[in-house]
């Protein structure tokens, strides 16, 4: 017998308990760190579940969310807890479904003991916590996560009951039928659970029929074994059932949409899509993991490492003590109990359907369902590797060791401590960094969302004075979850091509796409004097863009203001002028200090003129900052008389400031590279810059 499989003795309970503490408190840490804030952005399915949720807290209950393509409603109703407790915020959607994650993961135990042994059930429990897959899924608020709880669950209390040995065998049956019905409340590709069951029923009847049972006691067996799970799952499914009744087209018309019957995605050729999608979901654990970004970094496959061996060897080994039982049965007449590495490869097979069946095969939210089945077959071949080399000698090297642990065990802790490395390395230094993780996950639309709700709280009084382009705001899910700015009636929409924007006040903030012409917005302000302000929001870019682009643009505008500025003027070329600076060195922030400019114009300008900063110590350039005034978004042709700009410049020094340095300020064109020279005052006319002096 192997060493990971020896009989338990009795003190190994308490030890596997502790563990799978440890396991537990591992994947929590990979699913929980900084789960609010990376990864970053909140995708539209997400703001989805969000604001069903919030239908949830205001009393409007449902089984099924119509909303977006139709979203079972077992997971948005868990997000209505953490939204009752954290508010209208990203952390309040994915702590969630981190929670649901680490559930999963004492539930892949309880399924891996209870078909297999203990020592499975704590490998496979390991493997999922650390697996890429399950760390990226449990880290965004998509309801897919919920399905291999419910899976895990359905399995380990069908096997519970299944072994005979507990003396609750009915309850768990009754059990076991309520986790199968509620699957059909976390995700569409759960449905595919009845055919396991099929298939399972076909498997066990084979078996029966090979051992030559009596048919009317097996029969009599058979019906009073299967009462229990017929109960739980008439009870779980009853409501969905009736549901189902009334509004089958309705959930049914996602499927449609993305099937490979359907003549856009197959483009003619059927069974070539078929088999070529048969391929790549064969390869997504050892070769070629999903393409998209949302969930996975883009290609990684299932497993890496010495956990893709033993995903290998699991096969094999699931296979060839498929083959075995089949000769064992045949040969001795006799069937065994609980025919456990035929369920995992058929819940692996069977839960990989509903990507082989659809496009972006392989597509890892589809797929979820046989990511436990996948972390089982990982198990054994892990188990069944280290099993082989111990009974051959050769972990004998480690025999000094052995007194506190065995070595096969202390092998597979340090492979599944390498592969969470690996997965750690993965995740927090490459997926959240890569900019397409952000874009993929609508990343601007947060920033807007924090842009409004900021302006909001700074101005209570002004509820009016806070514009949105309808480009903006429309189907915009996530900035209607994130702020409720919109349906307090805190913020009004306009069309820039029409110029729909009459400004009330003389204070005001206007979001907008700067990616179309919005001349007919600055023709809408007020009139003139204003102080202005143009700040860039967040870059975007779509699925198919090829390049980012800027999302949105703030434009504030105010009353003039003078108070915080010194009382300098510079007049640059032929009458662009420096009304002002502020120069801000923080003490939080001391390598990064801000420089505040205000220009305007005298006269009608024919350049469009931007500004460089020079920071110096020392008779060295230490700091740089270049662009237009408006960033290049209004141009200083079209400026009015008499408007100022706020000309924001920060740096980021690699020194800090002194009192003796100086930041030299002035005005170039952009096309000849030629500096327009000082003017006035007098004193300092015909030189290429002015000075401005350090704070410090």
């Amino acid at each position: 017998m192997s060493p990971i499989t020896r009989p338990s003795q009795p003190d190994r309970s308490i030890r596997y308990i502790i563990i799978l503490v440890v396991i537990l408190a591992g994947g929590a840490y990979l699913r929980f760190h900084q789960v609010g804030m990376l990864p970053p952005g909140l995708y539209r399915d997400e703001a989805f579940y969000g604001l069903d949720a919030l239908n949830i807290l205001r009393g409007k209950f449902a089984l099924f969310f119509a909303a977006n393509n139709g979203r079972e409603g077992l997971f948005i109703y868990l997000l209505s807890l953490g939204i009752a407790l954290l508010g209208r915020t990203p952390e309040a959607l994915r702590i969630v479904s981190a929670s649901v994650g680490v559930a999963t993961i004492a539930a892949m135990y309880a399924a891996g003991r209870q078909l297999f042994s203990p020592r499975i059930g704590l490998l496979s429990a390991g493997i999922l916590a650390v697996t890429f897959w399950h760390v990226a899924i449990s880290r965004v608020a998509f309801r897919a996560i919920t399905l291999p709880l419910l899976l895990c669950i359905a399995v380990a209390l069908w096997a519970a009951s299944a072994n005979g040995s507990s003396r609750h065998g009915k309850l768990l049956r009754i059990l076991a039928g309520a986790a199968f019905g509620l699957t059909f409340y976390t995700y569409t590709s759960g449905q595919f659970i009845v055919l396991l069951v099929l298939v399972w029923v076909g498997w066990h009847g084979l078996m029966q029929r090979k051992t030559q049972q009596s048919l009317p006691a097996n029969l009599r067996s058979s019906v009073e074994n299967s009462a229990g799970y017929f109960i739980g799952a008439a009870l779980a499914l009853a409501p969905f059932a009736l549901w189902l009744l009334r509004h089958a087209d309705l959930y049914v018309a996602r499927a449609g949409q993305v099937s490979i019957l359907n003549p856009l995605i197959n483009q003619g050729n059927l069974f070539g899509t078929l088999l070529d999608h048969i391929g790549k979901a064969a390869l997504m654990f050892t070769a070629m993991g999903d393409r998209i970004w949302r969930h996975n970094l883009s290609l990684r496959p299932v497993f890496e490492g010495p956990l893709l061996l033993a995903f290998v060897i699991g096969l094999a080994t699931c296979g060839w003590m498929l083959w075995q039982t089949l000769r064992r049965t045949v040969r001795t007449n006799t069937a065994t109990r609980l025919h456990a590495h035929f369920l995992v490869l058929a819940w692996l097979i069977i839960f990989l359907v509903p990507t082989i069946l659809a496009e972006d095969t392989p597509h890892f939210l589809r797929a979820i369902g046989a990511l436990p089945a996948a972390c089982l077959v990982a198990a054994v071949g892990l188990e069944a590797a280290l099993g082989w080399l111990s009974r051959r000698g050769l972990l004998t090297v480690m025999g000094p060791i052995a007194r506190r642990i065995s070595p096969p065990a202390l092998i597979a802790t340090l492979i599944i401590l390498y592969s969470g490395y690996r997965t750690y390395q993965d995740y927090f230094n490459d997926y959240v960094r890569q900019p397409l993780t952000g874009f993929w996950l609508e990343q601007q639309n947060v920033a807007l969302a924090n842009d409004i709700n900021a302006w909001v709280m700074a101005h209570p009084q002004a509820p009016h004075d806070l514009w949105i382009q309808d480009r903006l705001s429309d189907d915009n899910a996530a900035l209607r979850f994130l702020s409720s700015a919109i349906e307090n009636n805190q913020i009004r929409s306009f069309h820039a091509d029409t110029g729909a924007l009459s400004m009330d006040e003389p204070t005001g903030l206007i979001l907008l796409d700067p990616n179309h012409p919005w001349g007919n917005v600055r023709n809408a302000l007020p009139k003139a004097p204003q102080t202005l302000q143009i700040r860039e929001g967040a870059l975007a870019k779509g699925d198919l863009d090829l390049k980012p682009r800027r999302a949105y643009i703030a434009l504030e505008v105010q009353t003039p203001r003078v108070s915080d500025a010194k009382t300098i003027t510079h007049t640059f070329g032929q009458g662009v002028v420096l009304s002002g600076h502020w120069l801000a060195v923080t003490s939080d922030s001391v390598q990064r200090p801000r420089l505040e400019l205000r220009w305007q114009v005298l006269q009608a300008q024919v350049r469009d003129y931007s500004v460089f900063v020079h920071w110096r110590q020392a008779g060295k350039q230490i700091g740089q900052s270049d662009h237009s005034p408006a960033l290049g978004y209004w141009p200083m042709p079209e400026w009015r008389l008499g408007d100022t700009f706020i000309d924001q410049h920060v740096f980021v020094l690699p020194v800090a400031p002194e009192a003796a340095d100086e930041v030299r300020v002035g005005l170039y064109d952009p096309v000849t590279g030629q500096r327009e020279l000082v003017q006035m005052p007098l004193s300092e006319a015909g030189q290429e810059w002015v000075i401005i002096p350090s704070p410090r």
